[in-house]
């Protein structure tokens, strides 16, 4: 997907993401913020020339996309080289990570983290829990945009 996309895709799901509750709105939260986090990985990686923007959207099998048919709309699956990542390692990159990348992937693991335990399971939410979410965040995007901001997008 190309950066601009992405960045789209971040601003709603910030927007969504400041109207819920912390703790009432845990899983939402934490799914919205996952995927925020996520475009903006794939928007520092398409940044520096690690992965290719294309018109294409990763599907959940490796090396497999959909892209939209220019004609008619719908979609199909391509096989074109990796673009987009939907969790950290998934599609796994071949290109050499860039230290800068790898310090938004620590805290991006952290929210991934509470995936099973919190969101498919019925762990306790808790304030401290939103905070980590929230402060791992706000870490993973301040480095996006630090990233973003630098139009040579040297690394």
């Amino acid at each position: 997907m190309e950066i601009a996309k992405h960045l789209k895709k971040i601003a709603r799901y910030e927007d969504l993401m400041g109207r819920l509750d912390k703790i009432e709105d845990f899983e939402l939260r934490v799914w919205a913020s996952m995927n925020a986090a996520t475009n903006a990985l794939n928007a520092v990686l398409h940044h520096l020339g690690v992965t290719d923007p294309g018109n294409h959207f990763p599907h959940q099998i490796p090396g497999i996309y959909v892209e939209p048919k220019k004609k008619n709309g719908t979609w199909r699956k391509v096989i074109v080289p990796p673009g987009d990542v939907i969790h950290i390692g998934y599609p796994p990159i071949k290109a050499e990570i860039p230290e800068a990348v790898a310090h938004m992937m620590g805290p991006l693991h952290i929210i991934e983290g509470v995936r099973e335990s919190h969101i498919r399971g019925d762990a306790a939410i808790t304030a401290d829990l939103a905070s980590r979410c929230d402060e791992a965040y706000e870490t993973c995007m301040s480095h996006a945009r630090s990233i973003l901001s630098d139009p040579s997008g040297d690394r």
